[in-house]
């Protein structure tokens, strides 16, 4: 797949490095977070990064796990020359904190924590010779104070968006974030007309608009393939309609890879992407198109 400048929506690929058992919110699951398996996710991780780097041409960010049950896992040992391998291919890495506690809430509202946690990433990813461009927040979590602390870090790209959501005991509050890249506003929560803009650039959670579910979003996993086509040709009526291109996000997992339904339907939607209006970018692509659509620059 290659990057078409016309293309009425950008896509930016999201896959979040993690392991399959976790459900901190999830009475259903009793809460149940169990350690991941280093060896069988770094596996996954691997397929995974080779498949999107064919179906993409190396155009995705990867948002390695770092959280409350496993801080540093995902960001050495092997799993640091894989991430070489997406991006020597042209991928992007974010910083991606989750910092839940089990059926009790979120530390996500705690500067400090928050502040210590993203440095502690910042200092592994640079030890390891991997540039990151962008932050993610599990859960969709993004506290107010965390545009300062990103444009601290020289950060000017975030991936924590889903339209519509609003769960503030996980500080993930976007029930005023517009549908398509945006900047956030100095106060990420405020209606963004008549606030004075930060500098960090939003990509959210490709959506139709409908609610914050997971039949709302571009979720591959949660949903189905039918559904994804659904979403998609919204979001492209969005386009035609507001006569704008489109810049949004889709999300699938490395620990998917066990699941061939689940890599299946990832395939056949990237093709429909590809066939109907979709490029794949980058974080920093996204943000430079749409600079380059408003003729501005940050």
């Amino acid at each position: 797949m290659t990057t078409d400048l016309s293309a009425p929506i950008y896509l930016v690929p999201v896959i979040d490095v993690n392991w399959l058992t976790f459900a901190p919110f999830d009475p259903g699951r009793d809460f149940r977070v169990d350690p991941p398996k280093i060896e069988q996710s770094i596996g996954e991780s691997r397929a995974l990064i080779g498949l999107m780097n064919e179906l993409t041409d190396g155009r995705y960010v990867l948002t390695p796990h770092s959280g409350t049950y496993c801080r540093e896992a995902f960001y050495e040992g092997e799993f640091v020359d894989i991430y070489h391998t997406g991006v020597a291919k042209g991928a992007e890495i974010a910083i991606h904190l989750h910092e839940e506690i089990k059926g009790v809430g979120v530390r996500f509202g705690e500067p400090d924590h928050v502040t210590e946690m993203f440095a502690l990433c910042r200092s592994k990813l640079e030890a390891a010779g991997l540039p990151f461009t962008s932050y993610r927040g599990g859960h969709y979590a993004y506290a107010p104070f965390m545009n300062r602390l990103l444009e601290d870090n020289g950060v000017h790209i975030d991936l924590s968006c889903s339209p519509g959501l609003n769960e503030p005991g996980r500080e993930a509050v976007w029930t005023d974030a517009p549908f398509s890249g945006y900047y956030l506003p100095s106060d990420p929560r405020a209606v963004i007309d008549g606030t004075p803009p930060s500098t960090v650039f939003e990509i959210p959670m490709g959506s139709d608009g409908e609610g914050a579910a997971y039949a709302n979003i571009l979720h591959i996993e949660q949903s189905d393939l039918e559904n994804l086509k659904r979403i998609w040709g919204v979001i492209r009526n969005r386009a035609e309609t507001e006569s704008r291109q489109q810049i949004v996000q889709c999300l699938f997992h490395t620990a998917s890879m066990g699941n061939e339904a689940y890599v299946e339907r990832l395939k056949r939607f990237l093709d429909h992407v590809e066939a109907n209006g979709g490029a794949t970018v980058t974080p920093s692509e996204a943000k430079r198109l749409n600079d380059e659509l408003d003729g501005t620059t940050s």
